[in-house]
């Protein structure tokens, strides 16, 4: 669900935490803290999702481990900086494929209060009258907020050690290396409510790009073992032992030249883009004393070259511009600055918003299907 070219569906996703957005950051403390594991397998997947899936029943594809470290602070009145760190690895069959994500950003509430001293706990956050008259002081008015983070995702490689079949030609290895996005995303967010029950809700636009450094392979053609190196306009096969041929015995190192247009594929159309992405969605956050419960709801539309929309038709039939995330969250408050909790996310087309490298017009045939990942973790608020 994760080796980005060898047809394999990618999880995709809205960006990174998108779900809980608010335009009072600080609410919960002026500096916070959140690790977390994540997951998703056979025991986890409590909706059989996979179960149900004709082609990956009983199989370990989609298996999800990883973790994830966040934290944030407030510099100045108004301001809020934030940053995370991911580690992932999915499974599929014999493969797996890790990579790195990372983000960073700042925001400013422009309009709306936060509370006394520019913050707001939550009650029972900060021990202490203080920081329960804070939180009463609480503005049930609309706060409103420009929010702009950059965020990318990069592995060293990933590869698939099993046939492929790319542009109608089986390969029996793949392998991408430095696959790698970057982007650029603003947010303009509204919040209502208190610091015990909250509304919020927020729009922007998204630019990135995809890239990689080079897409090799190995084939048999007859008895003839290759190499294939894939360029911008040809493929270059290298073969790496003698074979017998038609006309006798072929050497190792002969070399063939095929021009892309006769294989039907373009790697840099296919597999590298830039991507304008819309994105829209509501959150809520309800706390009953040590209790919290945090929902939300994203719709991100993407909107890339036609060159790779083509080529995706081409190669999988099938091309997804749209894709939907909804988040669930519950967590209890052990002490007024430690909270636990557990957070399901699933998506409706698989990480083709979280880690735009995984979407390509390869991967874009198993890119219907839906997945989510389970989180469990702690957050501190100080």
């Amino acid at each position: 669900v994760a080796l980005a070219l060898a047809g394999v569906g990618a999880p995709a996703a809205a960006a990174p935490f998108d779900y809980a957005l608010t335009a009072r950051a600080e609410q919960h403390g002026a500096r916070q803290l959140e690790a977390a594991v994540d997951a998703m397998n056979g025991t986890l997947d409590v909706f059989d999702i996979r179960g149900r899936d004709p082609d990956y029943a009983g199989s370990n594809v989609g298996d999800y481990h990883g973790a994830h470290l966040r934290g944030g602070f407030t510099p100045a009145e108004r301001w809020w900086v934030d940053g995370a760190l991911w580690r992932r690895k999915i499974e599929y069959r014999s493969d797996s494929g890790s990579l790195d994500s990372w983000q960073l950003a700042v925001q400013y509430r422009f309009a709306g209060d936060a509370g006394a001293g520019g913050r707001a706990p939550d009650a029972g956050t900060t021990a202490g009258p203080a920081a329960a008259a804070t939180a009463a002081s609480f503005p049930a008015a609309t706060a409103w907020a420009l929010r702009a983070s950059v965020w990318g995702n990069r592995a060293g490689s990933l590869a698939k050690g099993s046939p492929t079949t790319l542009a109608g030609y089986t390969m029996d290895t793949v392998r991408i290396d430095s696959p790698r996005d970057l982007q650029w995303q603003f947010d303009l967010i509204a919040t209502r409510g208190e610091p015990d029950a909250q509304l919020s809700a927020f729009a922007g636009i998204q630019r990135g790009k995809v890239s990689y450094s080079r897409l090799t392979g190995t084939a048999t053609a007859g008895t003839c073992p290759y190499a294939v190196a894939f360029g911008a306009q040809t493929t270059v096969l290298t073969q790496t032992a003698d074979c017998a041929g038609s006309g006798g015995t072929i050497a190792a190192g002969t070399q063939v030249t095929v021009d892309n247009a006769a294989l039907g594929l373009y790697p840099r159309d296919a597999l590298a883009y830039t991507a304008t992405v819309l994105r829209a969605g509501v959150n809520g956050h309800r706390r009953w004393g040590a209790w919290h419960l945090r929902g939300g709801l994203a719709y991100e539309h993407h909107d890339r070259r036609s060159a790779l929309e083509d080529a995706a038709r081409s190669l999988s039939g099938t091309y997804q511009a749209g894709n939907l995330t909804a988040a669930l969250e519950l967590g209890y408050r052990f002490t007024p600055t430690l909270t636990g909790f557990v957070r399901g996310t699933a998506w409706q087309h698989q990480l083709m918003g979280e880690v735009p490298f995984l979407y390509n017009a390869v991967t874009a045939r198993r890119s219907d299907r839906r997945y989510g990942i389970v989180s469990f973790g702690v957050s501190a608020a100080f």
